[in-house]
């Protein structure tokens, strides 16, 4: 579908209001009426912040695909193992309960992979019934019974990463990273007052990223290697293909502010459920990045984006600076830049590894 933003019109406004209005949000005194006006970019807003989406207020791909999945009601439909997954509000419900019961449903994605299976069977043999791995009523009225007053979750029950989520034991030269350098193509992303564009800028630094790794014997996976276009999904999907142990994502941040600047991190988070893992990796690098680039070091954030969502691994993603705040870096260039974020984000990984 196009992206939609305020003063749009046509069909596909209309779809998005009525599943927003479906969902409990309101979309104005008109109601629905093809019209993408400020009650429904209020509505957008109000929903990409209680799932954890970039809060832009536009419908681009990331935000289309959660509107889709959060109609699904637990019970509405057979859920099993398959490929394309089950993906939608029913799978996190099952996900939730599942790790509120003790049974290692893995990540709360939304999205019906091998770890919910086998915590599926895993519930069925201790309920005494049919291990087939298949989820419907009967599975959720058993389910329901045993868990307080039917509530899905609480923040209590989370089950930790393991290793107090560090990958202890493991070394950087023993693993593959998947490298993902933002926008591309006709995507420019952000520009820099003195020209620098960010899509450029990603490439480079992450070029630089992947020759640091590979000489540890690191085996690396890019996204993309040239200046090109690349689908918000295939980006995550390449990564699973490739069975990457890191996703680390590249951007650059910008503002409407020119005083705005820090270094920021970003780690997967659902509401409640969040990566350890990536939480602590994020903060290394940043804490990295922020020292390198003579920079504030931004809080790291948890976030329910696409790239962070649909990788099976442990996965982050970095912006270090503010293009549109050049202090402290306008002496260096595009490529000067570029060496010292990748520099950066090595002393990052090193001591995550090093679990320091």
């Amino acid at each position: 579908m196009r992206t939609l933003k305020l003063g749009d019109r046509g069909k596909e406004v209309l779809d998005v209001q009525s599943r927003l209005s479906g969902l409990g949000y309101d979309v104005g005194t008109d109601g629905v009426d093809g019209l993408f006006g400020p009650d429904t970019q209020a509505a957008v807003l109000c929903f990409q912040q209680k799932i954890g989406l970039l809060v832009d207020g536009i419908v681009a791909e990331n935000t289309w695909q959660e509107l889709v999945e959060a109609r699904y009601e637990p019970g509405e439909r057979l859920l099993y193992l398959r490929i394309p997954p089950f993906r939608g509000a029913d799978v996190l419900t099952l996900q939730r309960s599942l790790n509120r019961l003790g049974f290692n449903a893995g990540p709360e994605d939304a999205i019906f992979g091998a770890e919910t299976e086998r915590a599926v069977l895993d519930f069925q043999k201790n309920a005494g019934m049919v291990m087939d791995g298949m989820v419907d009523e009967s599975v959720l009225k058993v389910m329901a019974k045993v868990t307080k007053d039917g509530e899905p979750h609480s923040s209590g029950a989370k089950i930790p990463d393991r290793n107090g989520g560090y990958a202890g034991g493991r070394s950087l030269g023993s693993l593959t990273v998947a490298i993902d350098p933002g926008h591309g193509g006709e995507d420019t992303g952000a520009v820099a007052a003195g020209g620098i564009a960010e899509k450029n800028l990603n490439l480079k630094t992450a070029l630089n990223l992947a020759a640091a790794l590979k000489p540890l014997g690191a085996s690396v996976v890019l996204t993309r290697e040239t200046d090109s276009g690349v689908d918000l999904y295939e980006r995550a999907a390449l990564a699973n293909l490739s069975s990457a142990d890191l996703f680390i994502c590249i951007h650059h941040n910008s503002a409407t502010s020119h005083r705005a600047q820090g270094a920021a991190g970003y780690f997967f988070c659902r509401e409640g459920y969040f990566s350890e893992q990536g939480k602590m990796l994020a903060q290394k690098i940043v804490d990295s990045l922020a020292t390198e680039l003579q920079v504030l070091a931004m809080p790291v954030l948890g976030r329910n984006y696409a790239v962070l969502r649909e990788t099976a691994m442990t996965a982050i993603l970095v912006e270090p600076f503010f293009l549109t705040n050049l202090a402290g870096v306008a002496s260096l260039s595009e490529d000067e830049l570029a060496a010292r974020e990748a520099s950066a984000i090595m002393a990052g990984l090193r001591a995550y590894f090093a679990g320091q």
